[in-house]
């Protein structure tokens, strides 16, 4: 594909007029931006404002470290358009710059390189792409060759540029391989890719972590770069067929990109697939490891898609039976040139050898395209900001009294908290002045029971000594008497024994 020039930063003489009365007719603060159709010759990247109902809040992967990232995560409160215009970002030196020129309007929708790909047997790295790819293209799918075919493809791949990965049926290369998708992720202003690939049946896709370094996308000389992603940061598919370039399909990690070619055509940011999974819980934005999708179902409100109605369909996400072709004029994928399969682009890489562009089947006049105006309509317009505004001002309304009414059930769940702990704190601080008490108590009657013990103990050594005395003072007083009786028996031997006294007579007188 020959390179076109690179043209200056213009815009179409309409698109000019209209922001001119906008600005004078609206006194705002600051208004919010209006997506030009894809059917406006001045068709850019710049995307709708959204309602409250056509993308819920941004969320940044739980518990993922930031620091040093590079590239910057979508705040918590909600989604936040890109810039209308925007600089250089590839590595590529001499890589386009982004433009809204009419001429890149429908750049990668009028012709397509379509090839058969040779996926890799292991997970391929991860590599960071500057803008989103375009929406998806019809495929006849044939029937079913053999039971165990799979049907790989039909879905947009790097490979220094976005290209069609045509759809065929094929067998795994080795028993139990599984066809793993491939993987788009919004993250800051980038689109996070990796390669659809054969995994091992002992390997799970593991999502590229927030945080580590993603090498950037190689760009092909003389590409020109698409549109910046318009939609909530997260896992995505491309959208739907005919849709307006860049905007993006939140879905499970797992989606077959094919599920959305029976759905309508959107304009603005707001379709999204909601999945049902066999293994691990996850969210559009948050995945750890590779969920086995088996039913989805694709909702959109009116104000996303082009025929201005709301859409509900279930849709089975199997590689075994893909969506059948949506009857009616869709922008269908150009059969390759070649059968012989291209090698899947990994980093480290050059850049391979890409046949040549295609037209794309089935593509409506501008005119007719989905969502055209006939005119410009500065009044039109300045109702729809306004209604947006109104929108947006409502939902940040609602969002500011939903996160009052929260810090007032978080204050009376901790007040109640409070009350509880502080009752338990008064119910053990009872019960151990009563278990004090009762010690207490229980130490007094010890004591008096050890007081008496000792007083009965001292009565009876008194009484046990009185006695002793007692009996001391009868065996002394017995030993007196017993003394005293000898000493009379005795005197009264020696008495005995003595002669009688004589009395003296009158011979002895004289």
């Amino acid at each position: 594909m020959q390179a076109r020039p690179q043209p200056r930063f213009r815009l179409h003489a309409l698109a000019l007029v209209a922001l001119t009365v906008l600005a004078a007719c609206s006194k705002e603060a600051t208004p919010v931006a209006t997506a030009p159709l894809p059917s406006d010759p001045a068709a850019s990247d710049a995307p709708a404002a959204l309602p409250s109902t056509a993308a819920g809040p941004a969320v940044a992967p739980a518990g993922a470290d930031t620091a040093g990232t590079r590239y910057a995560v979508a705040p918590a409160t909600g989604y936040a358009p890109p810039s209308p215009s925007y600089a250089n970002e590839s590595t590529a030196a001499d890589a386009p710059v982004y433009a809204d020129d009419p001429a890149y309007a429908d750049d990668g929708q009028q012709q397509v390189v379509s090839v058969y790909v040779d996926p890799p047997l292991e997970q391929p790295e991860p590599v960071a792409v500057d803008w989103a790819p375009p929406p998806m293209l019809v495929e006849e799918v044939t029937p079913q060759p053999y039971s165990d075919a799979v049907w790989t493809g039909g879905y947009w791949a790097w490979q220094g540029r976005w290209v069609w990965c045509a759809g065929r049926w094929s067998r795994p290369p080795r028993p139990d391989y599984r066809w793993q998708q491939p993987y788009y992720e919004h993250r800051g202003d980038r689109v996070v890719y990796v390669p659809a690939y054969w995994s091992p049946p002992d390997r799970h896709f593991i999502a590229p972590a927030v945080g580590i370094a993603i090498v950037a996308a190689v760009i092909a000389v003389g590409v020109h770069a698409g549109h910046h992603a318009d939609g909530p940061q997260g896992v995505f598919i491309p959208p739907p067929p005919g849709s307006r370039p860049g905007i993006i399909i939140p879905a499970p990690v797992g989606t077959p990109p094919s599920v959305v070619i029976g759905a309508p055509p959107v304009i603005n940011a707001g379709m999204r697939v909601n999945g049902n999974v066999e293994n691990n819980s996850h969210n559009v934005t948050n995945v750890t490891n590779i969920t086995n999708v088996r039913n989805v179902t694709i909702v959109a409100p009116p104000t996303a898609t082009a025929d201005g109605r709301g859409f509900q369909q279930a849709v089975a996400a199997d590689p075994r039976r893909p969506p059948s072709v949506a009857p009616g004029a869709r922008p269908t994928a150009p059969q390759p040139r070649s059968t012989t399969p291209v090698a899947a682009w990994q980093t480290g890489q050059s850049v391979p050898t890409l046949p040549a562009a295609q037209p794309v089947r089935g593509i409506p006049p501008r005119g007719d395209r989905p969502g055209a105006p006939p005119a410009v309509d500065a009044r039109a317009q300045q109702q729809q900001v306004q209604r947006a505004q109104q929108q947006a001002e409502q939902q940040q309304a609602e969002q500011q009294r939903a996160q009052q009414d929260q810090a007032r059930a978080q204050q009376q769940a901790q007040e109640q908290k409070a009350q509880q702990e502080q009752a338990r704190r008064a119910q053990q601080q009872a019960q151990q002045a009563q278990q004090e008490q009762a010690q207490k108590a229980q130490q007094q009657a010890l004591q008096q029971r050890a007081q008496q013990e000792q007083q009965q103990q001292q009565r009876a050594l008194q009484e046990q000594e009185q006695a002793a005395m007692a009996n001391e003072a009868r065996q002394a007083e017995a030993r007196a008497q017993a003394d005293k009786a000898r000493a009379e028996a005795g005197k009264a031997k020696e008495d005995a024994r003595k002669p009688p006294e004589r009395k003296p007579d009158d011979a002895d007188r004289k």
